[in-house]
């Protein structure tokens, strides 16, 4: 019974691909052929499909495909962590921030679906899924078991996406090395096959040749849904009720892989590996969108809903690096009488609901070892807001300390808060009517300009923070008031060495 709804899932899914290889992926032009890596999305989508009533039987259907049908899942990074003579030292360091294990991801996975605490000894990465304890606790519409289930698909669709992206291009990087240059023979592609893998991996079969279809399951996909709840979609980046934009940030990572496409044709190793670091840091401005903004719906920050957007934010942070209460603005209306963390704060001040506990984790856990590689006591100030088990869905998150932490290090995360954007979170302005004589476009337009930044959600100044979203000038630096300011605590100690240096990103010859 089970092998026929899988063959059926499979077999629904792969009528809505409609992309083959050599040809475009997203737009991206393969050269060759990669289809096998490019249908692995259908895997995702039985794996979501047999989950999507979010009930327990469901998620234990759910169980037994990844365990058998879906099974490649379990397999990734296929290439394999360590190959080669050369790692991206950024990539080591986020599988070794799980105490030196290769296969945090897939602990994470496993301990999900079995309902289990994460084991003792893991890392920073501290949390669990006891059963009954962390899930379930909302008492909303949502099924028994959605928080497990964000915490295993977003995961296994967006993390293991990414594991597996970086490492193909790894692969590719090592091909190169070892003196493949198709353009000069032609006879071997394998450092290309392999780029061209990697595309077809982050973006997916269903997601279409130009990449228009909107319902995949990789990174591609997310960063296109992320962009409009922060409005930063289309050519002028201000637009986010229309579905048909595309992300800034998936046309630039898609540049860099035509780039790094030319530079493996031509076995310039050097060249990227360069892209591939380029690659890997812009897949994280999604996962930070999605951190802030399941922070956001768990934080006290409806406390806000008199005050303007423009209202300045909390320094969540006193001159000790401790965090400040919520309650020491005075500007704010605070009914939370024992500070912003305080547990037993009244749950109508802040959501509790494990569909959203579960997506602050899984974004979590591919933004913040980001962050950590750019500073460790940021990444430990945050992950015990959003992780399962700590303060999400028992308390009130410290939004105001999620956000600044990532402000503080944009630039070494190579983004901006122009690129991450404000968040708007798809809530319009319900007092004002929409024309609906108007065209899609024109309707879409009023929406976006009805459309209201979430209280305390406002994005940080770029010019104060030394960010350049044109062109990442490496000459800026951050305000003096700034760096010795609200971010003296959230900008040390990197986790890799250089990250926050602009010559991480250099290209050099080895």
């Amino acid at each position: 019974m089970f092998s026929r709804i899988t063959v059926l899932l499979l077999a629904a899914a792969s009528a809505q691909a409609q992309t083959s290889t050599p040809g475009l992926i997203g737009g991206y032009s393969a050269l060759t052929e990669v289809d096998d890596y490019l249908e692995k999305d259908l895997i995702q989508e039985a794996l979501e499909v047999l989950m999507e009533d979010e009930e327990c039987d469901s998620f234990q259907a759910g169980k037994q495909y990844y365990n058998n049908g879906g099974a490649y899942l379990k397999t990734i990074p296929t290439y394999g962590l360590g190959q080669g003579e050369v790692e991206s030292a950024e990539f080591k360091e986020y599988t070794k921030w799980a105490n030196n294990k290769d296969d945090f991801h897939l602990k994470w996975v496993r301990k999900a679906f079995d309902k289990d605490p994460l084991p003792s000894g893991y890392g920073e990465m501290t949390g669990g899924f006891a059963d009954g304890v962390v899930f379930p606790r909302d008492v909303g519409d949502d099924g028994e078991c959605v928080g497990f289930e964000e915490c295993v698909k977003k995961v296994s669709s967006y993390v293991f996406n990414f594991i597996e992206t970086v490492q193909l291009l790894q692969a590719s990087i090592e091909e190169a090395r070892g003196g493949k240059i198709y353009l000069q023979d032609q006879t071997d592609d394998e450092a290309l096959k392999l780029w061209d893998a990697a595309a077809a991996i982050y973006v997916g079969s269903l997601e279409g040749p130009l990449g228009q279809n909107f319902a995949g399951k990789s990174n591609y996909a997310l960063a296109n849904k992320r962009c409009r709840n922060y409005k930063v979609c289309g050519p002028e980046r201000n637009e986010g009720a229309s579905k048909k934009r595309t992300a800034p940030i998936n046309t630039k990572i898609m540049g860099y892989f035509a780039a790094g496409q030319q530079a493996a044709m031509a076995g310039d190793y050097a060249l990227m590996e360069d892209y591939k670091k380029l690659i890997s840091a812009k897949m994280v401005v999604p996962w930070i969108q999605g951190t802030l903004r399941y922070a956001h719906r768990l934080s006290g920050e409806r406390t806000r809903e008199n005050l303007s957007p423009n209202t300045p934010n909390t320094d969540p942070l006193d001159g000790s690096g401790a965090i400040r209460p919520f309650s020491d603005d005075s500007k704010l209306k605070d009914p939370l009488e024992n500070g912003f963390n305080n547990p037993g704060a009244p749950t109508e001040d802040y959501s509790s609901y494990d569909k959203e506990v579960g997506e602050a984790a899984a974004f979590a856990l591919g933004a913040v070892p980001k962050l950590w590689a750019c500073s460790k006591p940021a990444a430990e100030l945050v992950w015990p807001q959003v992780s399962p088990g700590n303060i999400a869905g028992f308390g009130p998150v410290n939004f105001q300390l999620v956000k600044l932490a990532f402000e503080c290090n944009y630039k070494c995360l190579l983004t901006s808060c122009t690129e991450v954007g404000s968040l708007y979170d798809g809530r319009d302005n319900e007092e004002v009517p929409i024309d609906d004589t108007l065209s899609e476009d024109e309707q879409n337009a009023q929406k976006d300009a009805n459309a209201d930044i979430r209280p305390g959600a406002k994005t940080c100044n770029d010019v104060q923070f030394g960010y350049d979203p044109k062109g990442y000038s490496t000459c800026k630096k951050i305000k003096k008031n700034i760096r010795n300011g609200k971010c003296k605590f959230l900008t040390k100690k990197p986790g890799v060495s250089k990250r926050d240096k602009p010559e991480y990103f250099a290209t050099e010859l080895p």
